[in-house]
C-alpha cells in the first residue's frame, strides 16, 4: 500500500514538473520572439538553465517510476 502511494506521489510530481516545463518553454518562446524587446544574454541563459534543470528532474522521476 505504501508503494502505491509513493508511485502516486511520483506521478503527481512528474505531472507538475512537466506542466512547469511546458509553461517555462512557452514563456521562453514568447519572451525571445518579441521583436521590439531586447533580451539580455543573462535572461536567455536563465531559461536554458531552468529548462535543463526541469528536464533532468523529470528524467530522474521517470527513472524512479520505471524501477521494479
Amino acid at each position: 500500500m505504501n508503494a502505491s502511494r509513493d508511485e502516486a506521489a511520483l506521478r503527481q510530481l512528474l505531472e507538475r514538473l512537466q506542466e512547469e516545463l511546458e509553461e517555462l518553454e512557452e514563456e521562453q518562446m514568447f519572451t525571445l520572439s518579441q521583436t521590439g524587446l531586447h533580451v539580455t544574454g543573462g535572461a536567455r541563459r536563465r531559461f536554458e538553465v531552468e529548462i535543463a534543470a526541469l528536464r533532468e528532474r523529470i528524467r530522474e522521476v521517470e527513472e524512479q517510476l520505471t524501477r521494479p
